[in-house]
């Protein structure tokens, strides 16, 4: 069965982002797509945010993608934006029904290499650019 979420194949998505972390958490040159990894796979898996928490990850990965903002930067940028006690709006879904009703990427996480750091890095590039494309053409 696929991910009703992403379309990901036999529902791998969930174990494929879960050993990502591991990898990117054990070996800084896999690390440095960090921020791209947990932002496109929120994107996908809506279920996972709220309709603010969707939103602000999409820009995010804007901001990321698109004014070429580094991940040092953005948290500087943020760091009242997403403190709990500042935030006006919830990131994590309290009910677990999808965000956006898309259920097919042209790229899911499936889609990422990891035989090496340089291949892991673009494939996790390209992933990235393509959801936040798809993304942008949603209206919520």
């Amino acid at each position: 069965m696929n991910c009703y979420e992403c379309g990901a194949a036999d529902n791998l998505c969930q174990t494929r982002f879960d050993e990502f972390l591991v990898l990117e958490f054990t070996d800084a040159a896999y690390g440095a797509v960090h921020h791209l990894t947990v932002a496109t796979y929120m994107l996908q898996h809506s279920s996972k945010m709220t309709r603010e928490g969707w939103l602000y990850e999409r820009e995010l990965l804007r901001q990321f993608l698109v004014q070429k903002k580094s991940p040092a930067m953005i948290r500087k940028q943020i760091k009242d934006t997403v403190d709990s006690g500042k935030r006006k709006f919830t990131f994590k879904s309290k009910d677990g029904v999808p965000v956006i009703d898309k259920s097919t990427w042209m790229k899911t996480i499936l889609d990422v290499r990891v035989e090496n750091a340089n291949v892991y890095c673009e494939d996790i590039n390209a992933w990235a650019r393509s959801a936040l494309e798809e993304a942008e053409a949603i209206a919520i």
